[in-house]
C-alpha cells in the first residue's frame, strides 16, 4: 500500500497539467535536437505571476534523449540521455509560450532574473533568485 502512495505522489509531482504547455515544452525539445517526444519532463512549478495572472512563468526539468549528431548514423550504439532544465514565459493575453533549456543552472537563473523582473516570485523559485527577492 505504501508503495501505491508513493507511486501515486510521484506521478503528481511528474504531472504537468497544461498540456499545450507540455506541448511547447516538447516541441521546443525536439527543434533543439533531443527526442522531445519521450523526454521525462518533472516538477513543472509555476515561479512567477504578473498580476492579474496572465503572465506567468514555470520551471521544470527534463530527462531527454539526444538526438545523433552524424546525419548519416541512425541510431548511436549506446543512447545518450542528458538532464536538462527549463522555463516557460506563458503569456496568456497574446497565447504565447516561450520555452528555453538550459544545461548550466547558472544560465537558467540569469534567465529567471531577466523575465521575472517586475513579477511575483512565488515559492517554487526558491534556488532561482536570492531569498530576499521571494514573496
Amino acid at each position: 500500500m505504501k508503495s501505491w502512495f508513493e507511486h501515486l505522489k510521484q506521478r503528481w509531482n511528474d504531472w504537468c497539467g497544461d498540456r499545450d504547455m507540455e506541448i511547447a515544452i516538447r516541441k521546443h525539445m525536439t527543434d533543439s535536437g533531443f527526442y522531445g517526444q519521450t523526454a521525462k519532463i518533472q516538477n513543472v512549478r509555476l515561479v512567477a505571476v504578473q498580476r492579474p495572472g496572465w503572465l506567468q512563468v514555470y520551471r521544470f526539468e527534463a530527462m531527454v534523449r539526444a538526438k545523433p549528431v552524424n546525419e548519416l548514423e541512425s541510431e548511436p550504439s549506446e543512447p545518450q540521455y542528458r538532464y536538462v532544465s527549463g522555463l516557460v514565459k506563458d503569456d496568456i493575453r497574446f497565447k504565447v509560450q516561450t520555452v528555453r533549456t538550459f544545461t548550466s543552472e547558472r544560465d537558467r537563473r540569469a534567465c529567471f532574473a531577466q523575465w521575472t523582473d517586475g513579477l511575483i516570485c512565488l515559492r517554487g523559485a526558491q534556488g532561482l533568485v536570492a531569498s530576499d527577492r521571494i514573496s
